[in-house]
């Protein structure tokens, strides 16, 4: 019975990637350049260090310890770019992750790839990291527990990861055996890693929202300035000249004497495009006003990016056909809320761009929330890039699977985009490695309770040390506010 099974799998498997080969997309034929990635040297906990070139092109590096405990730490780094000025392929290269050296001086070897493609490509991401734990296995020898963290899109590639091999709950007894069986023959036919326990950290969890939020970000700006400003024009994709001739026109219109107060102050369309982007990344909370005019440069920088993720896929997926944009919490449209919508361009997107696949990963993986082991997930709640909501979306996905006592949310008190002090990033390893090991489920921030999450000191609970990040939090936003609340 078990036969018959694993010849019908492999032949839907095989007939997939067939079909799947009819939408091709200009990522799938780009080769890109090995890169510099620096000087690897040992160091005095060292025991086994390696760098190579894998099947697929992507540069590894895995490191092992003198002391190793037997488990490995899987590293997947973020996005890399995928041009460079001169319209060349950004170079692959690989790095370090930020805990090496903790992890070398508590007996943990690890491994990172630089993947085999940039871009936004998650897909190769997953792969790429699999692949490399598929090498560690066979040139070092098979972990006991495989652990796997990332920052970003390389939370993105962590989520997915964990979700590429089947995680499927099976009964005792015989029927148990058979449902494990079963599951173990999906995850070697799929490619996936059976993963012990994952740490996102800033991570892309709610996966294509991500892209819906910086577009609806930009189609909003455009059509609130074109609401009061006859010049502006609301255009989709965005035109060869937008950065040149359509966002002076919109920050000009949303920003106090014709622009001269960018990013700090608004006019009155400005405070509404504030008031909607406060509710699509994760509602009312501490740090959101003071992040606000920081993430301005960032996000009006992808406002006229292209919609197909620079040829990632082969269309476009965004699609804002039923979206409902609001200013504040409250369902209640008001006239100005009703007028944005009645106004906003509709775009009708394609999901044939990024359909799923049978046993294979779509080129912009869904994370759906189905999870079978330890997630211990950390935000920021001032990032407006990858904005908290990210978490919030992910938590409701593995809550509507109802395994939610597999996830683990925290917030901490920092504006920029993955900016963690070294102590909570060590407390993030600490405490996933203690439930992994032990069973001890760590404790977390309740993330879906608007009332929690709009507390003056929300965030404190994990927030400790001092921030090495590019925006430099204030103390007295971490730290100083905190010690208030003791």
């Amino acid at each position: 019975m078990l036969l018959r099974l694993t010849s019908v799998l492999v032949f839907l498997a095989i007939a997939s990637s067939a079909f799947a080969r009819g939408d091709s997309a200009p990522q799938d034929s780009r080769v890109f350049p090995l890169g510099d990635s620096g000087v690897f040297e040992p160091t005095p906990l060292t025991e086994t260090l390696r760098e190579g070139v894998d099947s697929k092109g992507a540069i590894y590096r895995y490191e092992v310890p003198h002391n190793w405990n037997g488990d490995l730490v899987m590293y997947a780094h973020g996005f890399r770019g995928c041009f460079r000025s001169d319209g060349t392929l950004v170079p692959l290269t690989v790095e370090n992750p930020p805990l090496r050296a903790y992890y070398l001086a508590n007996g943990y070897a690890w491994a990172a790839s630089s993947y085999s493609k940039n871009c936004y490509d998650v897909k190769d991401g997953v792969e790429s990291t699999n692949r490399l734990v598929r090498i560690f296995s066979k040139e070092v020898g098979k972990p006991n527990r495989t652990l796997i963290t990332g920052f970003s899109m390389g939370g993105h590639v962590t989520g997915a990861a964990i979700e590429m091999f089947p995680n499927v709950r099976c009964p005792d007894g015989r029927r148990g055996y058979i449902c494990r069986r079963f599951a173990h023959i999906l995850g070697k036919l799929s490619g996936g890693v059976a993963y012990d326990g994952a740490a996102p950290r800033c991570g892309v969890m709610g996966d294509v929202e991500q892209f819906n939020y910086l577009s609806d970000f930009a189609l909003a700006a455009a059509a609130l300035a074109a609401e009061v400003n006859p010049l502006v024009q609301q255009e989709f994709p965005p035109p060869p000249d937008y950065y040149i001739n359509k966002l002076p026109l919109i920050i000009g219109t949303l920003f106090a004497g014709d622009g001269a107060g960018y990013p700090f102050v608004l006019t009155e369309q400005g405070e509404k495009l504030k008031g909607l982007t406060r509710e699509i990344t994760g509602g009312d909370r501490p740090l959101f006003n003071e992040a606000f005019p920081l993430f301005q440069e960032l996000l009006y920088g992808f406002s006229g990016a292209d919609p197909t993720l620079d040829g990632v896929l082969p269309g476009i997926l965004y699609d804002n056909r039923n979206r409902v944009y609001q200013f504040d919490a409250d369902p209640v449209l008001t006239p100005a809320e009703e007028s944005l919508n009645e106004s906003i361009i509709r775009v009708k997107g394609n999901p044939r761009v990024n359909r799923k696949r049978f046993l294979r990963l779509q080129r912009i993986p869904e994370i759906r929330g189905r999870i079978a082991i330890p997630v211990l997930s950390v935000h920021t709640l001032g990032d407006l890039f990858v904005p908290f909501a990210s978490e919030q979306i992910y938590a409701r996905e593995v809550q509507s699977h109802g395994r939610s006592e597999l996830l683990v949310s925290r917030a901490t008190r920092a504006i920029g985009h993955c900016e963690f002090s070294s102590e909570e990033l060590i407390q993030t390893f600490d405490d996933l490695v203690n439930w992994v090991n032990n069973g001890v489920r760590p404790a977390g921030d309740d993330i879906l309770d608007p009332e929690k999450v709009s507390d003056t000191f929300y965030g404190c609970q994990f927030t400790k040390g001092t921030l090495p990040g590019e925006f430099a939090t204030p103390e007295a936003l971490r730290s100083g506010i905190c010690e208030l609340a003791q």
